[in-house]
């Protein structure tokens, strides 16, 4: 029960008869230490609902009980207090009382009054909604922008006035709409008043009491929509996640509430719990931090002029300096997502995408006006700093929280824009060593890289060599704005480009949220803005000058595998060097870091730096430890995966270490009691994530054991380990086919690895294969398609290329039907070199067209490719036997879509296969069912039809869950149970008389018909034209041309209303009456406001769906002024 309540504030005190550690909180000896320990499950609970004891909060070391045991003649800490995190803050004190009328010590727990944080103004977006408002707030910008521009006030100050006249405009319609809102909520207390009094006088007065039922629907109404922003932030996938919206999300948020709690730090080995003191010493570190440098100009030039060179094109510059024009704003608008929280204004992406033509034109006059060297607008300078910790880092330390700002959402678009020219510049001109923050590289290409260099030097025993981590002190807040300028220079960018960055960096300031406070302005005066979408770019251009001074340096010797020489990784500031020659290597990469991190303030970071180290003795790791001041570990945690000397054990490490997460948190969500459809949205939403991360990078796991047992886990989740009620390939089908769309783990698993093949089939990325096949003995291609894995069988020694060629194997002849035009018959026929040819030729390069067929083309056609005439011959007979095969007219799906394509490929391979793995289920049992019960055949178009946009009329899991649960016929009827369980009588409960089928206990049982026709008869005097009564409409929702267009989501609502009614007195005799369904269709209103809400729908269309109904409902129960838009 404790872990559904939603609120982060919790007490729990009393005797709990057990300790939290034995060893602190007893006096015992130690062979019985463990003795009265609190439970594993009152553990999983303080973790879930984040509670902390405290006492020992208070008094980490001290020794004090509350209780002596007379028959154990032990003293214990049994009664204890444990409460929330966020409430930890405000603990005054917690004492420890001597006894004195019972054999328990009191406890005294002293609270402060709740500390209100300065208020911070946030737009409310619901003002949007109403075309009133909105028009009024269009005329008011226009009239402000007509009688300001193109006079002599700056269009800088022209802007931001702008903002703070609107702001106003907001803030007194909001009181206004709350105004009207109390004023509503007054008549409606006004009116169930006077209903109180006639049912004081007649308790049996139905009447009476169906409107008070109302009108309680109608107040609860109002205070959901006062509530209204707390749902829009939860965001539809929230909402759509358990009958009871919040009990997930509640589980989400506490472990968010977890993290951002900052109840203690630790400095100088001294304890700080005071919220005050927190905020200052929070505030004193960062600005310290982001303090100017002691770097000078002429050193920063001098370095920079040593090697660097202009690399950006004149053609390039002329691309970043163009005038910004209207559409890029508007593009820029339309990339930015709602919901993310806005800058200091409070102004929220829905501010400039509902006003974006009028604010458009200005701004983008505002932006140009700064690339002519004009002012930035001075809220342009302003952040809100938050602090993110780091995982699995020590929370008390203020180093391990990452510091993210929240920027104006004017500004956003103008990085944004920036950002966007300047990203396809630098997909061209940064190395492809560099995998962060550029379209097209990914950080499993690092990973991969590492996994690569680890099992050539398994083979290579005699080269010695270290992987090395670099870690740099807060990289992204210490870089030298005088440095970046003068890196921006040197590598080309020039003119009102550069002005403009020059705008951003010259002046910014600041205030962090520590706990919801806002603590003191600071400046800022070096680092690029974590939260800005051009500061990763810079960043990068910035870190490339190092990467730079490495790749040239001789005297660091990197991984050499024929004349390649592989040496260093990077992902944004995550660099990893692999070398030979350790210690002269390593030493001649730090002195280059520290002369590079001197000037640009990228420091090296030398204790969370790590090296792993290959075929080294013990005493050159310690002579390697000694000589550069860095730590060699045995194991390393590198974009999120652990790395070891040794890939065998990334199974252990990774996987493993995963899904006993997993476990813990399923165990967690089985006492949440999420509804049905919210477990298998809790598996897609928090477990997919974490595993898909492990098979994007680590694809290595083979056979298929693994995956069936993870998958039986999860399906004993679902089902909260009882019978399954729908076959598990209708769960993981996907939702055009009328499946449930559940992740089949395995499924994904392969298409991860298919999608690491494509590099094997591509064969562009040299580099990659000339590392990952080190050691093989034929072509790529030959291993793909000529099976000679069987006869090099040290191919599958390799940790990726067995588990890839497995999942090959698997699917090659579903995959490709027949001969591919990517093969390349060159790479089969090949001697293999322990370097890549640059060019192998395809079947698409080589193949022409003639009457009976294909043929290679002549000879003197392919000199160019083939050069050798022995190697053409040997094509030749290759295509002979390939031939027969066949090849067809067009590309095949897999080229197309993977080997040629770069967008979804994970998403996209997965459908595939799952495709496949569920053809036979196309046709799902119950709708066999459902038309020999109608008589007649469903158009499987019409099935379709309903489960990908008939279930969605509504966001609210409930509604939708028993349209699904309609169709799969789920509920356990008379017969079923008959069948089960011999014992049972399976006559229907309504008529005793006939068998109690699904069909019979839903619609053609003589109790439950009368039931239906009441239904019809009140849907015809809503609609006002006659509608037939027919199973396919009012059990399933399939409806058409007979339910007018602007009808059909409030029919949806209807039904849905009777059906709950009739499944909420399942197993009974009673029939549900009009009045009920009446009161709870008129509840489902503010469901269906709230998903127009959440899906950003148009409300007036709203209106006119529900207006039939308030109508016929004020009509029939003498209700006055009902509505759907309570203010």
């Amino acid at each position: 029960m404790l872990l559904e309540l939603d609120t982060n504030k919790l007490i729990l005190l009393g005797d709990m008869n057990g300790v939290p550690a034995p060893d602190m909180d007893r006096s015992t000896e130690k062979r019985t230490r463990n003795r009265g320990k609190l439970p594993k499950s009152f553990s999983d609970m303080e973790e879930n609902l984040d509670l902390i004891d405290i006492w020992r909060h208070q008094n980490p070391t001290s020794k004090q009980f509350t209780h002596y045991s007379e028959p154990h003649q032990s003293w214990g800490r049994i009664d204890q207090i444990w409460m929330t995190r966020t409430l930890s803050i405000r603990v005054r004190k917690c004492e420890i009382h001597p006894r004195t009328l019972s054999d328990h010590c009191a406890l005294d727990l002293e609270l402060k009054n709740e500390v209100k944080g300065q208020y911070r103004w946030r737009m409310c977006e619901n003002l949007f909604d109403s075309e009133e408002v909105r028009e009024r707030i269009k005329d008011t910008l226009k009239e402000y922008l007509n009688l300001n521009l193109n006079k002599e006030t700056p269009i800088d100050v022209v802007w931001d006035a702008s903002k703070a006249v609107l702001r106003g405009l907001l803030i007194q319609q909001n009181n206004y709409r709350r105004k009207v809102r109390e004023r509503k909520k007054e008549e409606i207390l006004s009116q169930l008043r006077n209903l109180e009094k006639k049912l004081t006088r007649n308790p049996t007065d139905e009447a009476a009491n169906r409107a008070s039922k109302v009108l309680q629907s109608q107040y609860s109404a109002i205070l959901n929509q006062e509530l209204e922003w707390k749902i829009k932030f939860a965001k539809q996938r929230y909402f759509e996640s358990a009958n009871k919206m919040g009990k997930l999300l509640a589980w989400q948020l506490r472990k968010r509430k977890k993290q951002n709690m900052i109840n203690k730090i630790i400095l100088d080995d001294n304890i700080i719990e005071d919220p005050e003191e927190i905020e200052n010493r929070f505030t004193q570190f960062f600005e310290k931090l982001y303090e100017k440098g002691g770097e000078s100009s002429a050193e920063i030039n001098s370095y920079l002029e040593q090697n660097e060179k202009k690399y950006i094109l004149e053609e390039d510059r002329t691309e970043l300096n163009k005038e910004i024009t209207i559409n890029e704003i508007k593009e820029a608008i339309s990339r930015m997502k709602t919901g993310k929280a806005p800058g200091p204004d409070g102004l929220s992406a829905k501010y400039y995408k509902i006003l974006e033509e009028h604010l458009a034109p200005v701004l983008k006059d505002v932006i140009n006006n700064i690339f002519q060297g004009g002012k930035t607008p001075a809220s342009w300078k302003e952040a809100y700093i938050t602090l993110i910790p780091k995982t699995e880092k020590d929370k008390t330390d203020i180093k391990n929280y990452r510091p993210i700002s929240l920027l104006n959402n004017d500004y956003k678009i103008f990085a944004d824009i920036m950002a966007s020219r300047l990203k396809k510049l630098l997909t061209k001109y940064i190395h492809k060593d560099q995998m962060g923050f550029l379209p097209n590289r990914h950080q499993k290409e690092n990973v991969r890289h590492i996994l690569n260099i680890i099992e050539y030097l398994d083979m290579r025993i005699d080269v010695p060599a270290a992987l090395i981590f670099i870690d740099a002190e807060k990289a992204f807040d210490n870089v030298s704005w005088e440095f970046l300028l003068q890196c921006l220079g040197k590598a080309g960018i020039e003119g009102p480009y550069l002005k403009g960055i020059r705008a951003i960096y010259s002046e910014q300031q600041a205030r962090l949220i520590i706990n919801d406070n806002l603590t003191k302005s600071f400046k800022i005066q070096k680092g690029t803005r974590q939260g800005c979408p051009l500061s990763p770019l810079l960043f990068i251009m910035v870190l490339e000058v190092i990467a730079n001074r490495i790749r040239e340096a001789v005297n660091v010797k990197g991984i050499k595998i024929g004349k390649k020489e592989f040496k260093l990784k990077a992902y944004a500031d995550d660099l990893v060097l692999s070398v030979e020659n350790p210690v002269e290597s390593a030493s001649r990469v730090v002195e280059l870091l520290e002369d590079f991190g001197r000037l640009s303030g990228f420091r090296l970071n030398r204790k969370k730096t790590k090296i792993l180290t290959k075929n080294m003795t013990d005493q050159e790791k310690s002579q390697l430890e000694e000589k550069i001041g860095i730590e060699v570990v045995n194991k390393v945690k590198y974009l999120g995966i652990w790395l070891s000397p040794k890939n065998i054990n990334l199974v252990e490490d990774n996987y493993s270490k995963v899904w006993q997460d997993i476990k813990k948190d399923l165990d967690t969500w089985h006492r949440l009691k999420l509804s049905w459809t919210g477990r298998m949205s809790a598996i897609k939403m928090c477990i997919l994530p974490k595993l898909l991360f492990l098979f994007q990078n680590i694809p290595i796991i083979k056979g298929t054991s693994l995956f069936k047992n993870w998958q039986k886990i999860l399906t004993k989740f679902i089902w909260q380990g009882k019978r399954a009620r729908v076959k598990l390939k209708y769960l993981t089908d996907a939702r055009e086919r009328c499946g449930f769309a559940v992740p089949n783990i395995r499924l994904y698993y392969e298409a991860a690895c298919i999608c690491w093949i494509k590099e094997w089939a591509t064969l562009r990325n040299s580099d990659l294969l000339d590392l990952e096949g080190f050691d093989i003995r034929f072509g790529w291609h030959a291993y793909l398609w000529q099976e000679k894995g069987e006869v090099h069988r040290g191919f599958s020694n390799h940790i990726i290329r067995s588990s890839l060629l497995e999942v090959w194997k698997r699917y090659k002849n579903r995959i490709e039907k027949g001969t591919p035009w990517w093969l390349s018959p060159s790479n089969i026929v090949k001697i293999k070199k322990i370097n890549m040819a640059e060019e192998n030729c395809t079947y698409e390069d080589i193949l022409e067209k003639i009457d009976t067929g294909w043929r290679l083309k002549p000879y003197e056609e392919l000199k160019d490719k083939i050069k050798e005439w022995l190697h053409f011959h040997q094509i030749h007979a290759l295509w002979g036997e390939h031939k027969r095969l066949g090849m067809k007219e067009k590309k095949s799906w897999f080229q197309v879509e993977i080997l040629e394509s770069n967008d979804k490929l994970l998403s996209k391979m997965y459908k595939r296969l799952l495709e496949w793995d569920t053809k036979e289920v196309q046709v799902k049992g119950a709708m066999v069912k459902w038309e020999k019960d109608l008589g007649h055949n469903i158009d499987y178009n019409k099935w379709q039809i309903l489960w990908t946009k008939g279930v969605k009329f509504t966001a609210c899991v409930a509604l939708r869950e028993n349209l699904e649960k309609m169709v799969y016929r789920w509920y356990l009827t008379p017969a079923k149970l008959g069948k089960m369980y011999k014992t049972v009588d399976n006559t229907c409960w309504r008529c005793r008389d006939k068998v109690g089928t699904f069909f019979h206990i839903w619609w053609t049982c003589d109790v439950i018909k009368e039931f239906w026709k009441q239904i019809h008869d009140e849907m015809k005097k809503i609609l006002k034209y006659n509608i037939p009564k027919s199973p396919e409409m009012f059990l399933l929702g399939l409806i058409g041309k007979e339910i007018k267009k602007i009808d059909q989501n409030f029919f949806q609502y209807a039904m849905a209303a009777a059906r709950i009614q009739i499944a909420q007195k399942w197993k009974t005799p009673e029939l549900p009456t009009v009045a009920e369904w009446q009161l709870r269709l008129y509840q489902y209103i503010e469901l269906a406001r709230l998903t127009r809400k959440i899906r950003q729908n148009n409300t007036s269309k709203f209106k006119d769906e529900w207006n039939k109904f308030l109508t016929y409902l004020e009509n029939t129960q003498g209700i006055n002024n009902l509505s759907v838009d309570v203010g």
